[in-house]
């Protein structure tokens, strides 16, 4: 992608099927890639329901994290004593 005055440039990794999909939009609509990806990336913001879900999505996904978090806090605890315990007894050993 060319970088245009005044604008921020990124990159983004496409796997092989993407690239297929991007190249072939481009040449039927007649369009740029970096055309097409601000295309896209303009919808994407555009719509707020999408961005609703996804931010809703997002705090499910972190209120299920932290309760698998603390459901397996005590099994972290006991495996990093274990740990230690073995860990001195190999400092010990050598």
């Amino acid at each position: 992608m060319e970088k245009a005055t005044n604008q921020q440039q990124f990159s983004v990794v496409i796997n092989d099927r993407v690239a297929e999909r991007l190249a072939q939009f481009c040449t039927t609509v007649g369009v740029s890639e970096n055309a097409a990806v601000g295309l896209v990336i303009n919808y994407f913001f555009d719509d707020p329901k999408l961005i609703s879900r996804l931010m809703k999505g997002y705090r499910e996904m972190a209120t299920l994290n932290r309760e698998i978090s603390h459901d397996f806090s005590c099994c972290e605890e006991d495996a990093d004593a274990h740990l230690a315990q073995y860990r001195r007894r190999l400092r010990n050993f050598y």
